[in-house]
């Protein structure tokens, strides 16, 4: 099960994760799955990666995988972190998001807009008897912002980030490209590595 309603993500980690014997099934495709709810009060990545993934596999009795995800802009003390989907209030919709940041960034000098994009995952299994066994990882996608939105792919902030050593936004590349270098793609690799 993916714990997790963005149907980006859930595209996105599908295409990461067809080398492996799974068939990712997205929240509400479970029976109750409308109705499980979890609240994302961790001080990290991780925390509410695992706190998502956890309450899914009890609320279902399958394994569950979690994504939480963010950017974070060191000029702005490494904000907004792990409140990317939700410094706006939990109605604001990922252009309202975009727009927000896209004009924050607008005042930082050109030297000062670098970012990173953080990924963490958690997969956890269900073990009778027991609380659900969990693994985790976590990767990092050092770049900077523009900002005027660029290119029409991915999802969230993708228009205004450009990794280092790349000249075009995660917007602007291929799929492709973007599957092999995104920090959702790192940590999906290791996830792999660790249930080798």
């Amino acid at each position: 099960m993916l714990a997790s309603r963005n149907p980006g993500k859930a595209a996105e980690l599908r295409r990461l994760l067809r080398g492996v014997p799974w068939r990712l099934l997205e929240l509400d495709q479970a029976p109750g799955g409308h109705e499980i709810e979890w609240v994302e009060n961790g001080s990290t990545y991780l925390e509410n990666a695992v706190i998502k993934a956890r309450a899914v596999c009890v609320g279902t009795g399958l394994p569950s995988l979690a994504d939480d995800s963010g950017i974070e802009v060191p000029a702005f003390g490494g904000w907004p972190g792990i409140q990317t989907a939700r410094w706006m209030g939990e109605g604001a919709t990922s252009t309202q998001l975009l727009q927000g940041l896209t004009a924050r960034i607008a005042r930082l000098s050109e030297n000062t807009r670098r970012a990173s994009f953080v990924c963490a995952l958690a997969l956890a299994v269900p073990v009778p008897g027991s609380e659900a066994s969990v693994i985790v990882t976590e990767s990092r996608l050092a770049g900077t912002l523009v900002t005027e939105p660029r290119g029409r792919r991915g999802f969230g902030y993708d228009p205004i980030f450009i990794p280092n050593g790349e000249q075009r936004t995660m917007a602007e590349m291929s799929q492709a490209h973007k599957d092999e270098i995104s920090h959702r793609a790192l940590a999906a690799r290791q996830l792999v590595e660790k249930l080798g």
